[in-house]
């Protein structure tokens, strides 16, 4: 459902930046719920580490996941806002088994890849003229590269 919006940008850009935009939504989504399984179910010597760094990242996620669909409702869309819509749209896979702290970490550095290469791709398709857009994207690619050398540091001896 498309809204008129006069933001500077043609329908079609903004209809292909909202399709790039909704994965990246649905993935953020993914690793939100996931990092919130692995807060609760983490076990292991650096519980209380794991357990605390966790927390401080599906917050976080949870501000990402509210940032990313308020630009697609800016853009003139409707934000897909279901379980059933995030896992139609996502790149990424439900954790469907128990893992050890060690796997959750590489797990979820996997994840964090797969968003960051989707980021990559998505900047490099989209208008030059959305900053929004950008901005949004730019910040998360960012905050996503720092979190991966935050998971990847857990995993040193």
């Amino acid at each position: 459902i498309m809204m008129t919006k006069n933001i500077g940008l043609s329908s079609t850009e903004r209809q292909k930046t909202t399709q790039k935009l909704e994965v990246f939504l649905a993935n953020t989504f993914i690793i939100y719920t996931k990092t919130l399984n692995f807060h609760w179910n983490v076990v292991g010597d650096n519980f209380i580490g794991l357990h605390t760094l966790f927390q401080e990242q599906y917050e976080s996620l949870a501000l990402s996941v509210d940032e990313i669909a308020e630009r697609i409702r800016v853009l003139g869309f409707k934000a897909p806002g279901s379980l059933a819509d995030f896992l139609r749209l996502t790149t990424l896979q439900e954790e469907k088994k128990d893992l050890d702290a060690r796997e959750m970490l590489q797990h979820l550095i996997s994840d964090y890849g797969t968003l960051i290469a989707h980021i990559r791709e998505t900047l490099a398709e989209i208008d030059e003229q959305d900053i929004g857009s950008r901005a949004l994207l730019e910040e998360q690619l960012s905050a996503h590269e720092k979190t991966i050398w935050i998971l990847d540091s857990h995993l040193k001896k």
